[in-house]
């Protein structure tokens, strides 16, 4: 008798790890096309691969490396920098995000000092920071980690106002 049931717990375990991996990615990019971000955009002194466009577009990649991308905005704003993890062999020790403003004038820094990046994800697996940016235009923004992971990437632009009542309904929570 168990062995009969053998090749159906296989399969339900089965469906069950693909199957979540496969609707968590689904949820993560949504109706957004993926984006080879392998251009060489001049901003700064610098080159961006792509420009991601919120809700629009996503990135897929593997670290460890680094990526470079634009983002815009249309005044004072919020960029969030998301990360859905494909795989994770190994979180490294050194993941680090640069928003810059545009002209890079300025330079706002996340550096993980050692922190385990898959541990400081959410329930669904998606690694989230983001930053106050003060001026309209063409961000660019630097993704670099020593993880050895497979991921996909997206980001949100929100204004002060949209942040602060979304930080104010999870307050509520």
């Amino acid at each position: 008798m168990p062995n009969r049931l053998q090749p159906l717990a296989l399969l339900s375990t089965l469906l069950f790890t693909f199957g979540c991996s496969f609707g968590s990615e689904n949820a993560f990019i949504g109706t957004s096309s993926l984006v080879l971000c392998d251009d060489e955009i001049p901003v700064c002194n610098d080159s961006a691969g792509c420009k991601l466009a919120e809700e629009e577009s996503h990135l897929e990649g593997h670290f460890p490396g680094q990526r470079t991308f634009i983002v815009p905005t249309e005044g004072e704003a919020v960029v969030r920098v998301k990360i859905f993890w494909r795989t994770r062999q190994g979180p490294g020790a050194d993941t680090e995000i640069i928003w810059f403003e545009p002209a890079c004038v300025d330079d706002y820094n996340y550096e993980s000092q050692g922190a385990d990046v898959f541990a400081d994800s959410n329930p669904q697996g998606i690694f989230v920071k983001e930053q106050r940016v003060f001026r309209a235009g063409d961000h660019l923004v630097r993704v670099s980690s020593d993880a050895t992971a497979e991921y996909l990437l997206r980001t949100e632009v929100l204004t002060p106002s949209e942040w602060e009542q979304e930080q104010t309904q999870l307050g509520a929570l």
